[in-house]
């Protein structure tokens, strides 16, 4: 799981950092309503984590079907097991993830705009407006008051090739017995979740597959 750490990484390396993150963060939800009796999780919260998961896929289909290749499929969690029987463990883990997710896409931002790719600039923020909403419902599962409770998201990279050394150093990718999670692809049908394809106002047409 790693790419270039610097404002030059290509749009390739970009799209399979996002790729793989797609993939973490699906394991991550998909783990999370396989064990939603143990977290306590259920009615709308439910309904808020499968949406999260869909939403996840799709954009980790839209990163494959634009060139990002996938770097990592079996990862790991900081707390391991108790990731998933824990309340607490779990919207903390998730806090952190879609923090690094929210952050890296808005590096993301820049440095497409940077290559001359502002179509992929505005989908990068379009997947960044979805990351900070779950992260919105993850603070109101957890019953932390206020849900929104930033008024601007914090950069914690200035590079997309950066995240991957965090997410590394955050205990994601070092895969152990007891604590080991293969990422599988789930559907996206259902949920609730609309499906339009991105559009790039600056070119006036769908972006890519996704």
């Amino acid at each position: 799981f790693r790419a270039a750490g610097n404002a030059e990484d290509s749009i390739v390396s970009i799209l399979t950092v996002a790729r793989t993150a797609e993939q973490l963060a699906v394991t991550f939800y998909s783990n999370g309503i396989a064990n939603a009796d143990k977290l306590g999780i259920t009615g709308d919260d439910l309904a808020y984590l499968k949406a999260a998961l869909v939403e996840e896929q799709i954009h980790q289909q839209f990163f494959t079907a634009n060139g990002g290749q996938s770097l990592a499929t079996t990862f790991s969690f900081p707390k391991g097991a108790s990731t998933f029987t824990d309340l607490t463990t779990f919207i903390s883990t998730q806090q952190q993830l879609e923090g690094v997710f929210d952050s890296a896409f808005l590096a993301a931002i820049m440095e497409f705009a940077q290559l001359g790719r502002p179509d992929l600039a505005q989908i990068a923020g379009q997947v960044a407006c979805i990351e900070a909403e779950h992260r919105a419902l993850g603070r109101s599962i957890g019953k932390l008051s206020p849900a929104d409770n930033w008024a601007f998201t914090p950069v914690l990279v200035t590079s997309v090739g950066a995240a991957p050394t965090l997410v590394t150093q955050a205990g994601y990718l070092s895969p152990t017995t007891g604590n080991s999670y293969t990422y599988q692809e789930v559907s996206t049908s259902g949920a609730g979740v609309e499906q339009t394809k991105p559009y790039s106002m600056s070119t006036g047409t769908v972006v890519g597959n996704g």
